[in-house]
């Protein structure tokens, strides 16, 4: 019965500790590239929330104007073409998002409302046969983080259920389902599913899917069959985050909350700083391998919403929201 006490008493002190199981190793961040960067006068005002590049078109998704994507010439920074508008139809849409499926030819995007997928021949736009729709499985229902791999699909739930994400077959059927870890102690007071928020990104050929969480200090890297490989995390945030009883709030810190794959690295948008001053303050830029070693590590002189990366041509691009303009704006910085 002692023993029994003691396990009790070390498990109830326990709060945001790491798993006994799951050791966390911690990077030390240094050789920062401090980075400026020059505004893209050539994209119109616009309310862009997102932004993939494919083969040498980038593609915006512009929340106010009545054509949501907006695709411009990386060389240019021309705009080409608009597309796309609010509605259930063919080249219609309800809550779009971008995936990125290293197809270097073709746009996909996975409509949350519609439950469908979308792919897009940029190149060949506007034919017709630029354009195919596809109705997602109802077991897709009800998900996000959506990564569309050779043989399997990767998505987390929008419930509030106990894992981090689902492995699903091509037709959606459940192979594996990834639960929480490292475990951290949140108390029923606390919501555990939003604290382990996350984004989901994988890669096929590098075998690897890698989980960066937005309101801990902590991401995980994965092999395709879900099993954990490897825990990190970042000794620019020097507190610890005490989760035990977490709640949306102004005042919880903000980690890592935006990533773009490549088919060498995983770049992370990472800032550290409480919600009211995410805004406000400028942040890092962190270019992972696949197998979780960190190679680059950017310092920004502004508060980026979201990154789009051309490695081709050495360059990223940042979103900043102007208070001035009450638009969007783009910088590009030289990836060094």
């Amino acid at each position: 019965m002692r023993h029994i006490y003691l396990i009790f008493i070390i498990f109830t002190i326990t709060s945001c500790q790491n798993s006994s199981i799951i050791n966390i190793e911690t990077i030390h961040v240094s050789d920062i590239t401090e980075c400026t960067g020059e505004l893209l006068t050539n994209i119109h005002d616009g309310c862009y929330i997102n932004g993939i590049i494919k083969d040498t078109f980038l593609c915006l998704q512009n929340e106010c104007s009545e054509q949501l994507f907006h695709v411009y010439s990386t060389r240019s920074m021309n705009k080409l073409f608009e597309f796309g508008t609010k509605g259930r139809g063919p080249n219609e849409y309800i809550f779009p998002l971008f995936i990125n499926t290293f197809d270097s030819k073709i746009l996909s995007i996975h409509d949350l409302s519609l439950n469908r997928l979308t792919n897009i021949q940029l190149n060949n736009y506007p034919n017709k046969e630029a354009y195919s729709d596809t109705l997602l499985p109802p077991e897709s229902i009800n998900t996000y983080n959506l990564n569309i791999l050779d043989s399997i699909n990767i998505a987390s739930s929008i419930l509030n259920d106990s894992s981090l994400f689902y492995i699903y077959d091509k037709q959606f059927n459940i192979k594996a389902k990834i639960n929480y870890e490292p475990r951290f102690f949140v108390s029923p007071k606390g919501n555990i599913h939003d604290a382990y928020s996350l984004t989901i990104t994988s890669n096929s050929k590098q075998h690897s899917i890698i989980a960066v969480f937005k309101y801990l200090n902590l991401i995980n890297f994965y092999d395709l069959n879900g099993h954990l490989q490897k825990s990190i995390e970042l000794d620019l945030l020097k507190d610890k985050i005490d989760c035990s009883q977490f709640q949306l709030s102004e005042d919880m810190i903000v980690t890592s909350y935006n990533t773009y794959p490549t088919h060498d690295f995983c770049y992370i948008l990472w800032q550290g700083v409480p919600v009211n001053r995410a805004y406000q303050s400028p942040c890092y830029i962190l270019a992972f391998t696949w197998q979780g070693e960190l190679k680059k590590t950017y310092r920004i002189n502004l508060p980026l919403n979201y990154i789009i990366v051309d490695e081709e041509n050495g360059y990223l691009i940042g979103s900043i929201y102007s208070e001035k303009t009450e638009f969007v704006e783009l910088y590009k910085y030289q990836l060094q």
